[in-house]
């Protein structure tokens, strides 16, 4: 099937954004190598960033079906480019501190409004498969971004925040080609009802005990999953493999994912609903699980190649499970509940695997992480005995001139 046109230019803006937007390793590496931070500051900037990267996916969601996907992607780009120059211009700490904040929330916040956006661009059979070919351009933009920025911090560190600017600039540009959103004529309300209603429609999705179950899941997977940003390189240098070694692994995983994603939702494609979600637990657990057998480059690659399988996926799965029993004109909402999920688990999950794998050693980790994650596929499997497991009965999709009317 060919996509549309939106599709595309959605495509292209956010693979672009991710290659520009500042990774928080950069962002530390920027500060430390401009004594703008010491030691005891840069916990506290990290910290701060996973703080907006939490709360973005809440209330990107919220917003997105508030005033519509579009305009909340748009609109987040001069607030971009703005914090994006400033930074070459701030040197007070509590000003650094505050940019940090709006950094994390700025690189996430047009994930939810992206997956609304995308329920409305394509026919609802499309979803999963639109959505896997939108990650593939998303991991490209990840895979180039820590490339770029680190040839930008040798040569000239004030490029980083130009190249971020200027990357986010694009992004706006390109998504004003998108059919302007349709949204609702809202009453006026006060601000103290509009803070209210937003507050009701962040929670709306923790409602569901179906959902509640399901985030849980998808929380305690995501500490599983988020060991490769902590716990894994760490471990594959207790092997003694040099840094070298460890991007080449990490590598692995961001060529397969890019190959397998646009093939994932066929494999999925007549399994119930709760079997991918189950299949992908698994497949994370034991890929894993294994590194607590592998003590060598390529018996590493392997563990890496299982765990990949698993990711690949569950990307897709779990943003149509989400998109299946959210109610109309809530779909940015019920992912922002999801990405918040998996979000607060960076938070968790690597600090706690580095805990244990400092406590009682990196064996004891992995064998950790699949147990874990082998009750979490049980519980994903066990979702379809739960009230509200079977979604509502889809609302008649929208004919073309509806997809692109302009508001």
């Amino acid at each position: 099937m060919r996509f549309p046109k939106a599709f595309w230019l959605l495509w292209c803006g956010q693979a672009l954004n991710r290659v520009g937007i500042l990774a928080p390793a950069f962002l530390v590496l920027y500060l430390e190598q401009g004594k703008l931070v010491d030691a005891r500051t840069t916990p506290l900037i990290v910290g701060l960033f996973g703080i907006g990267v939490v709360v973005s996916g809440l209330v990107g969601g919220a917003l997105a079906d508030m005033i519509g996907p579009r305009r909340t992607i748009v609109g987040a780009q001069p607030i971009a480019v703005a914090t994006a120059l400033l930074y070459l211009f701030t040197t007070n700490i509590v000003a650094l501190c505050l940019l940090a904040l709006v950094t994390g929330f700025l690189s996430a916040v047009d994930r939810p409004a992206s997956a609304g956006l995308i329920h409305k661009i394509v026919p609802r059979a499309d979803f999963e498969r639109a959505y896997s070919f939108y990650l593939v351009g998303f991991n490209i933009g990840m895979s180039l971004s820590p490339v770029i920025s680190g040839f930008l911090l040798a040569f000239s560190p004030s490029l980083l925040f130009l190249v971020w600017a200027v990357c986010s600039a694009l992004y706006g540009l390109l998504l004003i080609g998108l059919p302007a959103d349709a949204v609702t004529v809202r009453r006026q309300a006060s601000d103290t009802s509009l803070v209210r209603e937003t507050v009701r429609s962040i929670a709306e999705p923790f409602r569901s005990r179906v959902l509640v179950a399901f985030l849980v899941l998808t929380f305690l997977m995501a500490c599983i999953y988020l060991q490769v940003n902590s716990s894994l390189p760490l471990g594959m240098r207790s092997e003694g493999m040099t840094p070298g070694q460890v991007g080449l692994v990490l590598a692995v995983n961001a060529v397969a994912s890019v190959v397998l994603l646009p093939l994932a939702p066929r494999v999925a494609r007549n399994m119930r609903e709760e079997v991918p979600l189950a299949l992908s637990a698994a497949l994370i657990a034991l890929g894993f699980g294994a590194n607590a057998f592998a003590h060598s480059v390529p018996a590493f690659i392997v563990s890496t190649l299982i765990w990949t399988l698993g990711e690949v996926l569950w990307a897709p799965t779990s943003a149509g499970f989400v998109a299946n029993r959210a109610p109309e004109g809530k779909v940015s909402t019920y992912q922002g509940s999801m990405f918040f999920a998996w979000n607060a688990a960076a938070a968790v999950g690597g600090p706690a695997g580095i805990v244990l794998a400092g406590a009682f050693g990196y064996g004891t980790l992995w064998l950790s992480v699949l147990a874990l994650g082998l009750a979490v596929a049980v519980g994903f499997k066990a979702l379809v005995g739960l009230p509200g497991f079977q979604p509502p009965p889809a609302a008649p999709e929208p004919t073309v001139h509806d997809r692109i009317r302009v508001s």
